[in-house]
């Protein structure tokens, strides 16, 4: 069934832009609160273990520790790559619809939006 006529059968039709930007704003305030938690969950969990951990067996004194890549480092060359994959994908998607626009296999336009 073609994109129009199945948007026309549609009852209400509201803003899918809006829709959209609703649930992705609760995806990440749900995201947020969940990795909130988490890190305090950690910091209790660290501070409460730390307190009572004898000091020959804190991390610091983990023999060749010294010679391993800072865990920033290492978090910041994979979340550069990970931002460079999203890029590239958001650049193939673009010139994606761009050339089925021009055969006019996108050119279908939104429906107006009903008052």
């Amino acid at each position: 069934m073609p994109i129009n006529l199945l948007l026309s059968k549609v009852s209400n039709m509201t803003d899918v832009k809006e829709i959209t930007e609703a649930v992705q704003e609760q995806v990440l305030t749900a995201l947020k609160m969940g990795q909130t938690a988490i890190v305090e969950g950690v910091r209790t969990f660290t501070d409460t273990v730390g307190g009572i951990t004898p000091e020959s067996l804190k991390i610091d004194s983990v023999p060749g520790l010294d010679s391993l890549p800072d865990p920033k480092d290492l978090m910041n060359v994979s979340f550069g790559f990970a931002q460079e994959l999203l890029n590239t994908q958001k650049e193939f998607a673009q010139n994606l619809l761009a050339a089925a626009s021009a055969n006019g296999a996108a050119s279908a336009k939104p429906v107006a939006k009903k008052s």
